[in-house]
């Protein structure tokens, strides 16, 4: 059996049943998308090492509401890369993936400068980019002007 398919079998049984969803278009870069609560975060990254994927990138969308951060798994087989979503809310602080994925402590500073988004546990929260001293994220909707910060319910639906 593919290494996709394991994973996909495996992150249905711990998760909720429309948590996974397949994109057999692959329009949006992703084979599958998940949906993962924070508390199950850690799990899914440890399932994702387990079957033999690796972090490709962390990022995040900055809503009124909420934000949500978004992790693409990938391995090398064809059509097998994973966007684990995961919603976070502004006062909340997500678990550090670097002591499963070495290379998440960079991307996780990245998305500490850009979005202010702070991770438990990381051994380095220092500033990736930004200067020491900067009080401000840039991709957040309240840096700057903007027209268009919305509720993630008003852009998804």
């Amino acid at each position: 059996m593919a290494k996709k398919d394991e994973i996909i079998q495996k992150l249905r049984t711990m998760l909720p049943e429309d948590a996974v969803c397949a994109d057999k278009t692959n329009k949006a870069g992703v084979s599958f998308a998940v949906q993962v609560g924070l508390a199950r975060l850690r799990d899914a990254a440890s399932a994702m090492n387990e079957a033999g994927f690796f972090l490709e990138s962390i990022t995040a969308l900055d809503f009124k509401d909420t934000q949500e951060l978004v992790y693409h798994f990938n391995c090398y087989e064809p059509v097998s890369r994973i966007a684990v979503r995961v919603l976070c809310g502004h006062d909340q602080v997500p678990s550090t993936l670097s002591d499963i994925f070495a290379s998440a402590m960079w991307q996780e500073r990245e998305v500490r400068d850009f979005f202010g988004i702070r991770f438990a546990d990381s051994p380095d929260m220092r500033p990736l980019l930004l200067p020491e001293d900067a009080d401000y994220h840039p991709l957040k909707k309240t840096f700057g002007v903007t027209h268009a910060y919305l509720k993630r319910e008003e852009i998804y639906g």
